[in-house]
């Protein structure tokens, strides 16, 4: 296996490829193999304002009128080509081996917060007819979010759908205080209510909590502000545990939005994933 091609792969997530507008095929490191991504956010649109966000935003967004059967159609074209040839012939995927080129999911992932878009229900909808056309790849469907609108009735509607059959939401919770919260993730929505989202949810569909652990402007996460986090994942798995499928704790692998942002050493990483794991009966895993 060339581990360097597969390194290079998990850091440049190109959202563009061949003609495509919507949907773009990336190596994941989280999801194990090929994933096939679908950016309803081609206007940058968020909820959220990173620090370690990788979107350009000093680049206007392009906003477009989803067009869910267009996204469909593009989502079957990569398949096509997935099934010519494994995408051997995407340069950024060449030299990776073929067992990491397996496809594993189609997930909503991109230049925004997905579940902004009025259409969410029907792509979602969308996604879970494909699932079961191209059944014998075992997909899973995912989506990426910052949990700001998972209380919506649409957002809700759309999730039952992709949820139906190995569907599984990825949220976002970075941060145990406000202050740390809004350093991290800047949004004009509170933590609270983000926490009130997640502990909702977990009720109904399987969850698994997403973490981005860095330093910012020279400042980390300290004991106490970990604490609090891991406070607000124990609230969270309580409302649901066999629903609370695991933590993913990640850090920087690619140029964010501020340069102070820097990654942290592999020690702090397990530090707190053990210290996760004596709290509450959670799968953890590092990236």
């Amino acid at each position: 296996m060339n581990q360097n091609a597969l390194e290079k792969a998990w850091s440049e997530h190109s959202l563009l490829w061949d003609k495509n507008l919507w949907v773009y095929p990336v190596i994941s490191r989280r999801a194990g193999g090929l994933s096939i991504g679908i950016n309803l956010n081609p206007d940058k649109k968020c909820t959220f304002n990173c620090a370690y966000c990788q979107v350009d935003r000093t680049i206007p967004g392009s906003p477009q009128e989803i067009d869910v059967n267009t996204i469909e159609a593009e989502i079957v074209r990569i398949f096509a080509a997935y099934e010519k040839n494994g995408l051997s012939d995407f340069a950024l995927f060449r030299d990776v081996a073929p067992e990491k080129r397996r496809i594993k999911d189609i997930c909503l992932s991109g230049d925004g917060e997905s579940t902004l878009a009025t259409s969410f229900a029907e792509i979602c909808q969308m996604m879970r007819r494909l699932q079961d056309r191209y059944s014998r790849y075992l997909l899973q469907l995912t989506l990426i979010t910052n949990a700001t609108c998972l209380n919506r009735p649409n957002v809700q509607k759309g999730l039952e759908a992709l949820t139906e059959k190995r569907g599984e939401i990825w949220a976002k919770l970075d941060a145990g205080s406000e202050r740390w919260f809004q350093k991290i993730d800047r949004s004009r929505i509170s933590l609270e209510q983000i926490q009130k989202n997640l502990e909702s949810a977990v009720q109904k569909f399987p969850l698994r909590i997403q973490t981005m652990l860095c330093k910012i402007q020279n400042e980390f996460p300290d004991e106490e502000e970990i604490r609090l986090y891991i406070q607000r994942l124990q609230k969270i798995y309580v409302q649901n545990p066999s629903n609370f499928l695991g933590v993913q704790l990640y850090g920087v692998i690619r140029r964010t939005a501020i340069p102070e942002v820097l990654p942290l050493e592999k020690e702090f990483f397990e530090m707190v994933a053990q210290k996760i794991r004596e709290t509450i009966p959670v799968h953890v895993a590092i990236f």
